[in-house]
């Protein structure tokens, strides 16, 4: 009796714990990244270029961790525009504006989260900077589905190596440069922030 017992609770602990297991594994069905990047939907994306139309500045991100298996964020290196925005939230018209009232205008961009030190602006970079698209991630974020987001590798200025992060989240990195939504078609991006490259030096 106590042998039937014992099975019956070892089964039943199976039981819970699959149950649990399968639990987990259904709600982070709702949060998996999905790289792209080796994809066909980013064939044509991948490897091409594009330079900054407007100058810019690389800053400290919180950004989409692309290479996690579920939703997490990250810290990395950004690049967002001067002089963009609209009637509720803009960026420095320049970086001399930037640097006139550095504290508040960090406070302003860069949301401070509880023990968190303040990030800032790291340097500014120029108008015609390229870029080589290097990774095309489909990224959950809630109840709005999934975006894009993109990183990509500096080709050319003192920068020439550096991978950035793009801003293709509102509330990650306001204003977001692409002019399509969701992820069902490859991105494109809004011509006021970058035009596309035949080549590494945008000849």
């Amino acid at each position: 009796m106590q042998l039937l017992l014992n099975t019956l609770l070892s089964a039943q602990e199976v039981c819970v714990k699959y149950l649990v297991v399968s639990f987990i594994v259904l709600l982070s069905g709702c949060v998996v990244v999905h790289d792209k990047t080796n994809e066909a939907i980013a064939e044509a994306f991948i490897g091409s270029y594009f330079a900054l139309v407007k100058d810019g500045y690389l800053y400290e991100g919180r950004c989409a961790d692309v290479n996690a298996g579920i939703q997490s964020t990250e810290w990395c290196t950004a690049v967002q525009a001067f002089n963009s925005g609209n009637e509720y939230s803009t960026t420095p018209k320049d970086y001399q504006q930037y640097l006139a009232s550095k504290a508040s205008w960090d406070q302003r961009l860069f949301t401070k989260l509880a023990f968190e030190k303040q990030r800032t602006i790291i340097k500014a970079i120029p108008k015609g900077t390229v870029f080589k698209m290097t990774r095309l991630v489909q990224y959950p974020w809630g109840s709005n589905g999934y975006y894009w987001a993109i990183r990509a590798e500096i080709v050319s200025g003192d920068n020439k190596g550096l991978e950035i992060e793009l801003p293709t989240n509102s509330v990650l990195a306001f204003p977001t440069w692409l002019s399509t939504r969701g992820t069902t078609n490859p991105p494109e991006f809004d011509s006021q922030y970058m035009k596309i490259c035949a080549n590494e030096k945008c000849t």
